[in-house]
Parts: C-alpha cells; sequence; structure tokens
C-alpha cells in the first residue's frame, strides 16, 4: 500500500463519525451512563457529540454543554499556571517548596527542599494522598490548607527526592498553594484569568461548575450503578478539582501545540511535554502531562477518576489533532474510547482514496449482524473498511474493501487470518430484508433487522 497521505480534515471528521457510532454501540454494551466526545484538528473543532444519559434516574439526555468532574486533568492546568509564572520570571522552577511555603521545612524538612520542577514532574517522592484518603469513597471532605500542612507532618516525603517516578495527589495540591503565594490571590481566580484568552467558558477549577453536572455513577462491579454526590475539592483542586467539558478541553490542550495561541512560551511547552520520567513501560511524565503512543504518534495529555466520572484527553503536538472522551460512571472506558478514535483517524488516512469508484459505496455501508457479530461498513473516501463493532479496539480486525460493481466487494486487505482476495456479495432475503454475505460466505443482515 502507497505511503499515506497527511492527517487531513475529512479524514479526521470521517473517523471521528465512525468512533462516535462504535462508542455509542459500546456504551449500551457496557452500561455506561453517557459518553462525551470531542475532536479537534489543526484548532478547529470537527466533531462533538453526546451519548446516553446524564441522569438515567430522571431521564435527562447527556448534551455537549454538559459538565464533567475531569479530575487530574486539573494538573495540566496548575503546571501551565506554575510555568506561566516562571515564563513571568514570578518565580524559578528550582525554586524550593519551602521558599514559597515556608511551613513545609518546619513539617517536613525533604519535602521543604523539593524543587517545583520535582513536584511538576512527580518526582519530589511525595505520598500520594496521605494516611487517609476515604474522601476518594466520598467519607470525609477533601483536604483544606489545615488537612494538607497535616497530611505533610504525617508523613509527607516517603522516598528521596527525584529518584523514581511517584505520582502525588498532595504534591500538586501543594502547588495550587504555591500559585496562592506567587500571585497574591485565589488558585480559582488566577486560573480563570490564565484559561480566559480561551474562552473555556464551561471550564472551573471546582465547584460550581460553570454549567449543568452530569451525574455521576458507581461501578457496575460493586452492584447496581448508584448516583454518587459531587462534593468540592476544597484545596485539592490544583490535583482533582476542575470541570469542563469535551468541546473545552479539546481546545485547552490544542493551546500547547507548538506554534498555535497559548499562555506558554514554545520554551515551556517543550518543558512541559517531553518526557521527565518513565511512568509504566512506554507512559511518560513531563511537566503536568502524560506521554504515550498510540501506533506511530507519539500523544500527550491526561487522564481523570473521580468519584462518579472517568476522563481522558490526547493531543498529537506534531498535527494538532486533540480528543477527548468524558464518562460518567466510575469504570467509564474513557481511556479505550479516545485511544480507540485516535487509532480510527490513522486507520481511515491510511485507507482514504478519492478515486473514482466501479459502483457507489453507500448501498454497502451500514451496521451489519450475523450469529457471530456485529460489523460496521463504512467509508474511507470511495474505499469501504469492515469494522469489528464489539471490540474494545475498532481497528483491530479491520478489513478493506474494493467495489467491484453494485452488487459486490472484493478483500483487498486483512490481517491473513480473513478471507483475502474473496468476494462480499449484496443482496436482498425474499421478504425484503437487505443482506450482505461476508466474510466464509456467511450472510449478515442490517442489525435492527437480526433475529438469531
Amino acid at each position: 500500500m502507497p505511503t499515506p497521505p497527511p492527517t487531513s480534515r475529512a479524514t479526521v471528521a470521517a473517523a471521528a463519525d465512525v468512533a462516535a457510532r462504535w462508542m455509542a454501540f459500546r456504551r449500551e454494551r457496557l452500561q455506561v451512563p453517557g459518553v462525551q466526545f470531542a475532536v479537534r484538528f489543526d484548532g478547529d473543532l470537527v466533531h462533538s457529540s453526546a451519548h446516553g444519559w446524564a441522569d438515567v434516574e430522571h431521564g435527562v439526555p447527556l448534551r455537549t454543554e454538559h459538565v464533567f468532574r475531569v479530575a487530574s486533568h486539573s494538573k495540566t492546568f496548575t503546571a501551565v499556571a506554575v510555568l506561566a509564572l516562571a515564563d513571568e520570571e514570578r518565580l524559578r522552577l528550582d525554586d524550593t517548596l519551602a521558599q514559597h511555603l515556608p511551613w513545609v521545612a518546619a513539617a517536613d524538612a525533604e519535602l521543604g527542599r523539593a524543587t517545583l520542577r520535582e513536584l511538576l514532574g512527580h518526582a519530589a517522592g511525595v505520598t500520594r494522598d496521605g494516611v487517609d484518603g476515604d474522601f476518594w469513597q466520598l467519607e470525609g471532605e477533601f483536604l483544606d490548607a489545615d488537612g494538607l500542612r497535616g497530611a505533610v507532618e504525617r508523613g509527607g516525603s516517603l522516598i528521596p527526592r527525584s529518584s523514581r517516578f511517584k505520582y502525588s495527589n498532595i504534591g500538586y495540591s501543594l502547588l495550587g498553594l504555591v500559585v496562592e503565594a506567587v500571585t497574591g490571590t485565589s488558585y480559582r481566580d488566577h486560573l480563570a484569568t490564565l484559561t480566559s484568552p480561551l474562552a473555556l467558558s464551561r471550564t472551573t477549577s471546582d465547584l460550581p461548575a460553570a454549567g449543568e453536572l452530569a451525574t455521576g455513577y458507581s461501578a457496575a462491579a460493586t452492584g447496581p450503578r448508584r448516583r454518587l454526590r459531587q462534593p468540592s475539592t476544597a484545596d485539592m483542586a490544583a490535583a482533582t478539582g476542575f470541570c469542563s467539558t469535551a468541546e473545552d478541553l479539546t481546545a485547552w490542550f490544542t493551546s500547547h501545540v507548538p506554534g498555535r495561541p497559548g499562555p506558554l512560551s514554545e520554551h515551556s511547552r517543550r518543558l512541559a511535554l517531553r518526557a521527565e520520567w518513565t511512568a509504566d513501560e512506554d507512559v511518560t511524565y513531563g511537566l503536568g502531562f502524560i506521554g504515550q503512543p498510540c501506533g506511530e504518534r507519539r500523544l500527550v495529555g491526561h487522564s481523570g477518576g473521580f468519584p462518579g466520572h472517568i476522563t481522558k484527553s490526547v493531543v498529537d503536538p506534531a498535527d494538532g489533532l486533540a480528543v477527548t472522551v468524558l464518562t460518567n460512571c466510575i469504570d467509564g472506558p474513557a481511556t479505550e474510547f479516545a485511544l480507540g478514535a485516535v487509532k480510527l483517524v490513522d486507520l481511515l488516512r491510511k485507507h482514504w482514496s478519492q478515486e473514482e469508484p466501479a459502483a457507489d459505496p453507500a448501498p454497502f455501508c451500514g451496521r451489519w449482524a450475523n450469529l457471530w457479530g456485529v460489523v460496521d461498513v463504512v467509508r474511507a473516501g470511495n474505499r469501504l473498511l469492515a469494522l469489528s463493532t464489539d471490540a474494545t479496539d475498532p481497528t483491530s480486525s479491520a478489513t478493506a474493501l474494493e467495489v467491484v460493481d453494485a452488487d459486490s466487494l472484493r478483500v483487498s486487505h486483512d490481517g491473513g487470518f480473513g478471507c483475502y482476495a474473496e468476494t462480499w456479495t449484496r443482496g436482498r432475503h425474499a421478504d425484503g430484508t437487505p443482506t450482505l454475505r461476508g466474510s466464509s460466505g456467511v450472510t449478515m443482515v442490517p442489525l435492527d433487522r437480526f433475529a438469531p
């Protein structure tokens, strides 16, 4: 196959539509209450959709305007706030924590010597959430400044600084206090000022959210889903408090693509996005941003887990593709969906063709089913792809199809275990039901007409 063309708006838009249909199917299969999904490319909003329910009990459909708790996405905002203050020379990344929060040195001398850079990269050896983290299951409240002081006093630093990656919500909460100490204003007010040029109209650093909040639900593994209360995160907002939408978050991550308007200098962007530490195999962490591979891409972004909401955002700094998926249950497949969407962009780009087909591809497209499962036949320009609708990775067993004539397709590419070079044929049952005889010569019908 020839070298794939560069990513284009057409391929991104087509792939986003395919991804949305796949997510909607998987949402129902996994009994996820709601999924919000947005895609930007080269700064433009290409896709925005919402699937399922914002409030199951009251029958409130999820909309693209609903707001989610995006949890550790907050760390990207806090990191950018600190880096922007460094750009303004109001602090230095090599400043110690005690220079801005003197009480830390008295409570934990080693933590007091930690630099802001070490805290940003989760390399200060700080306790993750303290000895009592039951606020994560909504027993007790998230920590205020006094609570953070108590967590530090009871054992803030646990391992030598810069000895390894050690994720810490306490560390990022302390960075929020540093922002307040340097700016002389509240964390909330300073972050609102920082983000206002980006017009993130539904993004706040904590409750109250700037819009109707999607109800969060418990995990299916613990029994029937139950709705969960949504508390303030107090002075842990810098680590986990933010509320936002998929549209706003794709705009936020796009603002860190090199050359685009944003809150940081180009130098600080490079510091934020480059790998400081390897966290887990090929997953890395920079200064506030997670890095991970996806096919041939190296993505950066962040995930978020809050009681009732699981979320994921990624952006490819090389071409400006940004994807955000927000779910409103504690076991939501946000990462699976976000990476699946990126893989679909690359799959359609790889197979995209504008060559004039032998016949109209449209009649072959749709959601087809037989005893073995469900297949989506979708367009990649004038070429067709058959995708497994119920797969965790919709690209994992993709089959490429060339239009032969108005009623037949030829398998032009598969993984080797399929039916390469064989023919798929279109027809009808006696009752008029459309059919597509596909892999192994097995007949499929539209999913809404299938009866096992």
